[in-house]
């Protein structure tokens, strides 16, 4: 079983590696023979049944000539009669050899007839079955051989014929050529056929087709198919020029887009840097001012007005800096240092940091990290910043209390996935995609540059970041970043040198 499993397994594997064309020329041409084939063989083993019953009516219309000669010479005693008509080695002018056969199908040596002898009883020869036709005829008892062989028998003997026509083989021999010249020809006729068609209705499509499309995978996209024959091949010419129509038209918008937005990447790569660039300008007079009121505060007097002023004036000086050191952190991230971690060490400093303004806003900590968690690549440093940026953004959110979740989980593909949700008043849906966005927010002491920043911060991380929200029922931020396995299994490291 198992080897006849074997070589079925390697027949369809070679059939499948055989053309299309080719295998319908071949399931054609086979089918034509193999029907062609069985009608031969029917017509020879027909043919050769007419010519055999022909002869056993021959033989039943001689057999009471046979039988009324054999009964008169035995009824008159003339021996030579019977002699004449039989013979162990053939004779009496038969096409063939005819015996005499007593009951027991023995054959009766007829030399011994009218002799007194009794006539020897012999081995009957035997015939090949393919050229001779073998009959055993039968003597019946009849009331006029009473006397001699009594009653107590029904059959006296058979006479045996076997017949060999050499007309017969003849006839057969040229049936059996005319027949094989015919099958040849019908054969040589459907393999041309068989190939012609398959030639031009299924190989000459299917190679126009398959050269197409790789002159669409090569970028030729101006390629169509044809000249093709009216069948279902036109339909998928039609549909595949069709295609390649709508991928030419998209593929020239998608050119057209991306000149575009490289142009426009070019504008805001130049603005950006002669932003950083008078940020850093700004921020150098801000230093100086900054520095001249601390002075000026330090000297005024305890109750003045004045030290309230100047106060007021040092709060939105630093709030300024602030801005400009994201704003430049932004357009020019530092090099990190990267090296494998778990994410419970940034994620501990964060939350010793924040827990005092938990505990004063009366927000409840739920953590869920698990011991096990595999590490992860990348600078812990900066992802504590966008940790901390995350988690400030989630206690903002509740400014009457509520419930802050920290979750993590090994996620798929060698990653680890953290969830940051907490029950605040939620995002606005038409400002959820406007989130990642420089300088937008939606609080008035907001720099809107937060959550830009852990962005590009996760993203150089070769990680993603992305928010849900249900306004009035909370946020939901979640960071999916590349294992140290992910890592060592031949990803490529993550690039977490600044970028501007």
């Amino acid at each position: 079983m198992r080897l006849l499993e074997g070589i079925s397994d390697r027949f369809l594997s070679a059939w499948r590696r055989i053309p299309l064309a080719r295998q319908l020329f071949l399931a054609m041409f086979c089918s034509m023979w193999a029907v062609i084939s069985v009608y031969f063989v029917y017509d020879l083993h027909s043919t050769s049944r007419r010519f055999t019953a022909m002869e056993v009516s021959t033989m039943d219309a001689v057999f009471p000539l046979i039988q009324s000669i054999v009964e008169s010479s035995m009824l008159h005693k003339s021996a030579g009669h019977i002699q004449a008509l039989f013979s162990t080695s053939g004779g009496g002018g038969f096409p063939g050899h005819m015996f005499l056969l007593d009951a027991d199908k023995r054959v009766v040596d007829t030399s011994a007839l009218g002799t007194g002898r009794v006539p020897r009883r012999l081995q009957a020869p035997s015939f090949d079955p393919k050229r001779f036709l073998v009959m055993d005829l039968p003597m019946v008892v009849k009331p006029s051989c009473v006397p001699c062989h009594g009653s107590g028998k029904q059959v006296l003997g058979y006479v045996r014929v076997a017949s060999f026509n050499p007309a017969k083989a003849e006839a057969i021999t040229a049936h059996i050529r005319g027949h094989g010249l015919i099958l040849f020809a019908t054969l040589a006729l459907t393999f041309f056929c068989a190939e012609a068609i398959t030639r031009r209705m299924i190989h000459e499509p299917l190679v126009r087709v398959a050269g197409a499309m790789k002159g669409v995978a090569a970028g030729r996209f101006d390629t169509r198919i044809e000249e093709v024959p009216e069948s279902d091949f036109r339909t998928i010419a039609t549909g595949f020029n069709a295609m390649v129509n709508e991928i030419a038209r998209e593929r020239k918008e998608i050119m057209d887009l991306h000149r575009r937005e490289v142009a426009h990447m070019e504008r805001l790569v130049s603005l950006g840097e002669l932003a950083a660039q008078l940020a850093h300008e700004v921020r150098n007079p801000l230093t100086g001012i900054g520095s001249a009121l601390q002075v000026m505060q330090r000297e005024t007097p305890e109750g003045s007005p004045r030290r309230e002023i100047i106060g007021k004036l040092l709060g939105q000086l630093n709030r300024m800096d602030q801005t400009m050191a994201n704003f430049l952190n932004y357009a020019r991230m530092p090099e990190g240092v990267v090296r494998p971690f778990g994410v419970a060490e940034p994620l501990g400093r964060v939350l010793f940091l924040v827990e005092p303004r938990l505990r004063s806003q009366k927000i409840r900590l739920e953590r869920r990290v698990p011991e096990d968690l595999p590490a992860v690549i990348g600078d812990p440093s900066q992802l504590e910043q966008v940790f901390l940026n995350l988690c400030l953004n989630s206690v903002q959110a509740m400014p009457s209390g509520g419930v802050l979740t920290l979750s993590a989980k090994k996620d798929r593909d060698d990653k680890v996935l953290l969830e940051f949700a907490d029950t605040g008043h939620g995002i606005p849906a038409d400002c959820l995609d406007k989130v990642f966005k420089p300088f937008f927010t939606t609080r008035d002491q907001g720099s809107g540059l937060g959550l830009p920043v852990s962005r590009q911060i996760v993203m150089s991380h070769d990680g993603e970041i992305w928010i849900e929200s249900i306004p009035e029922k909370g946020t939901t931020v979640y960071v999916r970043l590349p294992c140290s396995s992910a890592l060592a299994s031949g990803a490529q490291k993550p690039a977490v040198a600044g970028a501007s």
